[in-house]
């Protein structure tokens, strides 16, 4: 078994081995989009790319006023991928969504064909977009309306060159209720002296923006704000001294990384998956696998972050309508470079991706995701033997498949992590900067109380309550594609004339229906949601499962009759369970971009059978956001989880073979 060593080095041994790791690094970094496509569900390669925009220009679908929004893989079918074998050929098809005359298209394009053999346009729906395709045109029609140079007027804002202008929402109010076009406001941040313009907001003033026709509707002036003007840069030398650095913590692996990759497929351990880096998700693993007795047990068949909903609490006209769904209305190309040894691991092997502009043109985003082993420095799993005076411990390891975000403001590091045990934590780091309004008030020391909307973080700077919502997509296939949903709660039973008079037992029913699927966590009723193979059975006859185990989550407080609670609607339950479906992929639907009560709300209203079938479960996770100084001016990392764990799936603790 291939070992990660913690220890002090030699210089020498040191640097051979760093240079072994820069070599791998390299390798992975080049043939990682340099190679074609090895696997049915690898990601669109550059070369790929340039074929499909070829296609599309050769069909006239590509003109200069068309806005590519996204360009995905389209995923062959389901049993195609199951009876694929290495070596064997396999369909290759790009997923287009378009903006061109304000409307929105769709169409697919057989890349190995060179061939569009859809586009259509679909009527009511928005497209996301490329909303920097557009800066440069909108700004400079800003600087020049009549209204918006005014309003700065009023704040002795004279040079424009200092500012930095960007849409901060869609726009739900304060235009006409039937609108159809694609509005957004747009606000100023003061960018004078300092890196970070999120500390210095213009308050008070916005611009409603048509996208398409890249016009401006109107400019809205509530009235002045004092600019705050105390401390909000955060790199080295704005911070001013620093600490005594930690003493150095060298992490080497003499041997090598103790997993293996081909392509984009990882086997570690017992595990073996396939990932791709998704413009629209992020990362997504697929046909994970667990060996168990010499042969590989299906657990998920694909599995990935499908929507992120974060909605403020500001009623005021500048923040009413800042409720965000990232993925659902961004235009893609979520992943951003990592820094070895700062954002994963300098041991990491690292991969590139390939993401496209709104002409169609692939650009590489180098190092968009790392792997890595880790040692948390927690057991496995331990007993001391009182009898004999002896323990036997194993220590743990994790393998981490890593992409990092960043949204605006935000960044958020998503992380896939293997276990040993057979179990698979997501994990969610939320970290970046909190958006924040600028306040008339200096602080809480005149006596006035805290603001109801937020907190102040600094002189005439409150950051505004929030949440964020994180909906995971699993498509488990415990041991095959047939799988139910069986919800277990923990029920007391009292026996009146009993000595103990008192237990809890576990209540077992399988759900029937998607609409009896929705569950919310709840402490005073608990329960385990398991899905289940009811036609495989473990050695004491239990039928196989998968349990997702939270580990603290939120629950919106918001109601789906009104902006924006019928958007993210799939924060009104931390559970789902649907029929499987190839076009239900986004919590939020495909097209959420001005929709309300889209996707898992909609589609759970049919009721639709779960019961031995093909099944995804949902799970969202989240937290209520009251930001404290300490989040200021860049926030901790908060981390968020859950875990998928095997629940009567092995016939013992499929751990208990590590050696010492």
């Amino acid at each position: 078994m291939k070992m990660m060593w913690l220890s002090v080095w030699s210089d020498a041994a040191l640097r051979r081995s760093l240079v072994v790791s820069i070599c791998c690094v390299l390798v992975a970094s080049v043939t990682s989009v340099a190679q074609g496509p090895l696997h049915p569900l690898d990601g669109l390669t550059e070369r790929e790319h340039w074929v499909i925009r070829s296609v599309l220009k050769k069909e006239g679908r590509l003109t200069e006023d068309t806005q590519l929004v996204r360009v995905l893989l389209r995923d062959p079918p389901k049993e195609d991928v199951l009876k694929w074998q290495r070596g064997k050929s396999f369909t290759r098809e790009a997923a287009i969504e378009a903006r061109r005359g304000g409307k929105t298209y769709r169409g697919i394009v057989d890349v190995r064909k060179k061939r569009l053999t859809l586009w259509e346009h679909v009527p009511g729906v928005h497209a996301g977009g490329h909303w920097t395709d557009s800066t440069d045109i909108i700004t400079a029609k800003l600087k020049k309306h009549p209204d918006w140079l005014a309003a700065l007027k009023r704040r002795g804002i004279t040079d424009q060159g200092t500012l930095y202008i960007t849409p901060v929402s869609q726009a739900f109010t304060d235009v006409p209720p039937d609108s159809t076009n694609r509005l957004l406001k747009w606000a100023a941040f003061q960018r004078r002296g300092v890196k970070n313009f999120h500390g210095r907001p213009i308050d008070g003033l916005i611009a409603v923006v048509d996208m398409d026709r890249r016009a401006i509707f109107k400019v809205i002036d509530t009235g002045a704000v004092p600019i705050p003007d105390g401390p909000v840069d955060f790199d080295e030398r704005s911070v001013g001294k620093l600490r005594k650095r930690p003493a150095p913590l060298r992490v080497v692996q003499p041997r090598g990384p103790g997993f293996r990759v081909s392509g984009h497929e990882v086997t570690w351990q017992n595990w073996h998956f396939h990932f791709r880096i998704d413009p629209r998700v992020g990362p997504i693993v697929s046909q994970v696998t667990y060996r168990d007795g010499g042969k590989p047990r299906s657990i998920l068949y694909q599995g990935h972050l499908s929507e992120l909903f974060v909605p403020y609490m500001d009623p005021t006209m500048g923040w009413r309508d800042r409720a965000y769904l990232d993925f659902g209305e961004a235009a893609g190309g979520l992943a951003t470079p990592m820094e070895p040894g700062l954002d994963c691991p300098s041991y990491a092997r690292l991969f590139d991706t390939v993401v496209m502009d709104g002409q169609g043109i692939p650009k590489r985003v180098h190092r968009a995701a790392a792997l890595f082993e880790i040692d948390p420095g927690a057991m496995s799993w331990r007993h001391w033997d009182s009898l004999a005076n002896h323990t036997e411990s194993r220590s743990r390891r994790l393998l981490v498949l890593r992409m990092i975000a960043t949204l605006g403001n935000y960044d958020y590091v998503f992380d896939w992590v293997f276990q040993q045990n057979g179990a698979i934590r997501v994990r969610v780091g939320s970290t970046g900067i909190d958006q924040a309004k600028a306040v008339t008030r200096r602080d809480l020391n005149d006596g006035k109380g805290e603001s109801p909307y937020g907190r102040f973080v600094a002189p005439h700077t409150v950051a505004v309550n929030h949440d964020h919502y994180f909906c995971y997509r699993l498509d488990l296939d415990v041991d095959g594609v047939k799988n139910s949903f069986l919800r277990e709660a923990l029920k007391p039973v009292t026996f009146p004339n009993a000595p103990r008079r008192k237990v809890w037992v576990v209540d077992p029913k399988i759900i029937p229906t998607e609409k009896q699927a929705r569950m919310k966590m709840n402490p005073s009723r608990p329960g385990l949601w398991r899905i289940i193979n009811p036609s495989v059975k473990g050695a004491v006859g239990n039928p196989v499962s998968y349990h997702l185990r939270p580990m603290g989550n939120g629950l919106t407080l918001l109601t789906d009759d009104e902006y924006p609670g019928g958007r993210g609607g799939f924060t009104h339950y931390h559970f789902w369970v649907t029929p499987r479906q190839a076009d239900e992929l986004y919590a939020d639907g495909a097209y959420p971009f001005r929709k309300k009560r889209n996707g898992l709300l909609q589609w759970t209203e049919k009721d639709r059978k779960i019961e031995n079938t093909d099944i995804v479960a949902w799970y969202t996770l989240g937290f209520h956001h009251v930001v404290r100084v300490e989040d200021w001016p860049v926030m901790p990392t908060k981390w968020d989880q859950f875990e998928i764990r095997p629940y009567n799936f092995f016939d013992r603790n499929p751990a208990v073979d590590l050696p010492k």
